[in-house]
């Protein structure tokens, strides 16, 4: 029930989902091969198949609107488009590449892994084994394979969740089935208290050598975040201390 540890550093995933605009989508890096001078034709194939991928995703991308004051991607179906690329370009990144700045580590060693609609879209996309050099015709074979999603997704009218998967500590096999959650935060001039729509909680942790490890994730309305700036996951317990994750949106995926 363990995670991954995080790498401290991702250029690769700030490269590739920037998206705050033409500049941030043009920086997007697309790193070449090297070949021996007999190979130059086969070069030239593999560098034009590159670019064409990396192109893909530089105009998917472009397209993707976010709101003023937070960087979580609003889904429709360019949006949907966008994270299948990026999932299948990235199908051998660890978790916590693949999810970059919505992987957080606080000081006591707990984990936080935010699942925001593009990013549980791209995880999936990211274990399809579809090519990771993707063109049209290959973005057609992924929105087929995951047909479902791409039609919940491309819905705009449908209410999206954002998934807080923690990974915590505690001194008993029972300490993570007591925690509640809240975001407590502000933006647009206004403080916020949001509460989880649904959570599911370890009923019983594995040890961990002298502690017990637990895994609970708790959903939140999209729509619920969409005005916050910065804010804080608060976890609050009768029986445990409280673990608490500080997170700016800007920074989110």
């Amino acid at each position: 029930m363990s995670f991954l540890r995080p790498y401290k550093k991702n250029s690769l995933l700030q490269d590739a989902l920037s998206l705050r605009g033409p500049a941030g989508a043009a920086a997007i890096s697309c790193r070449g091969t090297a070949f021996l001078p007999g190979d130059c034709h086969v070069a030239s194939l593999l560098a034009m198949t590159r670019f064409a991928a990396c192109f893909l995703v530089a105009i998917l991308l472009l397209t993707i609107s976010t709101t003023p004051a937070a960087a979580l991607v609003k889904m429709d179906s360019k949006a949907v488009d966008a994270a299948l690329v990026y999932g299948m370009q990235h199908q051998k990144l660890s978790l916590s590449a693949l999810l970059g700045p919505n992987w957080v580590e606080s000081a006591d060693g707990s984990l936080l892994n935010i699942y925001s609609p593009f990013m549980m879209l791209a995880a999936k996309a990211s274990k399809a084994k579809l090519s990771s050099n993707p063109t049209k015709s290959d973005l057609q074979k992924a929105r087929k394979r995951f047909g479902r999603d791409v039609a919940f997704y491309s819905d705009t009218k449908n209410r999206l969740q954002v998934k807080f998967a923690v990974n915590f500590y505690g001194d008993s096999p029972a300490f993570a089935k007591s925690y509640s959650a809240k975001i407590v935060g502000f933006g647009r001039g206004k403080e916020f208290e949001i509460k989880p729509i649904r959570q599911y909680l370890d009923q019983v942790a594995d040890p961990a050598g002298n502690l017990f490890e637990g895994t609970n994730s708790y959903y939140f309305n999209m729509n619920d975040l969409a005005d916050l700036q910065e804010f804080q996951l608060i976890l609050e317990s009768p029986n445990s201390p409280p673990v608490s994750f500080r997170l700016n949106n800007e920074k989110l995926y």
